[in-house]
Formats: C-alpha cells, sequence, structure tokens
C-alpha cells in the first residue's frame, strides 16, 4: 500500500491541526512535523508530529499506517518504535495505528504485555487501534472537519450516494482551491469499488469538480491499487496450492509490476513446483 500511504501522508500532513484534534481527542493549538527517521538509527516511522495543546501542555504524535498485510505482526513493529521515539524526544506521547482495508486490524488490541517467571508484566505498551473500515462515515457528515471526509470511502456506508454527496457538498464549501482539490483526488482514490468511483465522478461533474482532480496524482495511486490487488491474489493462490511461502518469494511478489504479477499467476495451475511459477 506504498501509493495509498503517500495519499494519506499527505493529508494527514496538509490538514494536520484536524487530524491531531481527532486522533487526541482534544482541541490542538499547534502541530509541527517531525523527521520519519529517528535520531542515530534507520528506523524510520511512517509520520510524527510535535502538538501544543490549548493548555501549552506538548505531546508526541506517532502515526502509522497499515493494510491487511504486515511483514512483521504490528504490536513488534510497534515495540520497535515506541520506545525509540519516547527516548529521542523524551514526551508524552500518542502512538496511533489506522488500519485500512476491511479486515485489517481485527486482531490487534492495541494492548500488550510481557510477563517474567512469576507471571507479573515486566514490559507492557499500548497504542491506539482505529479500523477505518469499522466507523461509520454517516457519523462524520456534521461534527467532523472535513479533511475527515477524504476517508469516508474506506469506513461504512448505509445508503453511499446519499453520503458521498453530502460529502461533496462539504468539500465544494472548502475555499482554498488547492485543498480543495487535494481532497477531491483523496476521497476518489480511497473509494474501494468501482461503482462508488463512477457515482463520486458524476458527481463531481454535475457541481463542475471534475477539472480540479489531480489527475495524474489519481492514476499513479489507482496503478498501484491494482498493482496491491493482483499481488495479494498471486498470493493466496500460491498459498493454497504449494503452502506457506518462503520470505524471499512474498517479497519478489510485493515488489514486482502488474504485468509480471498477471504472467505468473497464469502459470499457477499448470506448475509442478512453486519454483517454476517464476522460472518458466
Amino acid at each position: 500500500m506504498a501509493e495509498t500511504d503517500s495519499l494519506l501522508k499527505r493529508l494527514v500532513s496538509t490538514f494536520v491541526l484536524d487530524f491531531a484534534a481527532w486522533l487526541l481527542g482534544t482541541a490542538v493549538q499547534t502541530v509541527r512535523p517531525l523527521p520519519s527517521k529517528l535520531p542515530a538509527s534507520t528506523v524510520t516511522v511512517d509520520q510524527a508530529f510535535l502538538g501544543t495543546l490549548t493548555d501549552g501542555r506538548e505531546i508526541l504524535l506517532h502515526i502509522e499506517f497499515q493494510g491487511r498485510r504486515s511483514h512483521a505482526p504490528m504490536q513488534w513493529r510497534m515495540l520497535d518504535y515506541m520506545p525509540r521515539l519516547a527516548f529521542a524526544y523524551r514526551l508524552d506521547m500518542e502512538s496511533v495505528v489506522l488500519y485500512i482495508g476491511r479486515g485489517a486490524g481485527t486482531h490487534d488490541a492495541g494492548v500488550y504485555q510481557v510477563n517474567g517467571i512469576a507471571g507479573t508484566p515486566v514490559l507492557a505498551w499500548q497504542y491506539r487501534v482505529v479500523r477505518l473500515w469499522d466507523l461509520r462515515a454517516e457519523t462524520l457528515l456534521t461534527t467532523a472537519p472535513v479533511a475527515l471526509l477524504a476517508l469516508v470511502g474506506q469506513m461504512q456506508m448505509a445508503d453511499p450516494e446519499t453520503t458521498l454527496t453530502a460529502v461533496i457538498a462539504r468539500m465544494r464549501q472548502v475555499v482554498d482551491g488547492g485543498r480543495r482539490r487535494h481532497l477531491l483526488t483523496a476521497l476518489l482514490a480511497l473509494l474501494p469499488e468501482e461503482e462508488m468511483v463512477t457515482m463520486v465522478e458524476r458527481l463531481l461533474a454535475e457541481d463542475d469538480l471534475l477539472a480540479e482532480l489531480e489527475l495524474p496524482y489519481l492514476r499513479k495511486i489507482r496503478d498501484e491499487g491494482r498493482r496491491e490487488g493482483e499481488a495479494e491474489v498471486l498470493l493466496r493462490q500460491l498459498q493454497l496450492r504449494f503452502g506457506p511461502l518462503p520470505v524471499d518469494v512474498t517479497a519478489r511478489i510485493t515488489a514486482a509490476d502488474v504485468e509480471t504479477l498477471l504472467r505468473w499467476s497464469e502459470r499457477v495451475l499448470s506448475a509442478s513446483t512453486l519454483d517454476t511459477v517464476f522460472d518458466m
């Protein structure tokens, strides 16, 4: 989900005050970005911000975006990130994982501990888990800042046409053309179903907003979405046929382009071994 990551990071950075207030659950006075590469290490987090609350307190906001697959379990990745952030900045900290894609993060409780020999905790850590796919889009329409409405395609919608019509009406009220363009592009890029995409494109055409879309950026994101989808299908096919896959095979599939993935997928049924899928 590299391109989706890029889009979400860009969205959060553009409307960081809105997202910080939503994730922290309180009003935020100022927010400034921190380097994603942590000091004195090669470890990189998705996003980190230094926020100042209205009462003057400073807090570190750490955000990770995660889809349905992760190279390492999220709780262990967070255990790596969080102490490094705490040591680097020595501030109160709120860490959040935003799960994108239906079913992503289903089993992540966000609260973990390691016990000693006596069964008592010797290490504990926790972070907030936000499953976008488990939220109801309609609850955001009247109360949430307009920036959050770009995410509704990843949420539950009882009546997509009514909800998306209301979302576009709110986005249309954004005066700054650049910010409005980014919101509309993000909304369209994060829609999971072609039927919804067609619906939104029709609504944008009715409002003369189609010309505002960042089409090259949107095309790049859609192409990456197709590549990720083909990779996911191929991984499932290979696992069903040959069982658990070696790490290097998974990495090779994840990095391949669409044409290569389609070629490999065509070989799965006739291949006698896993190696022949890639070597034929």
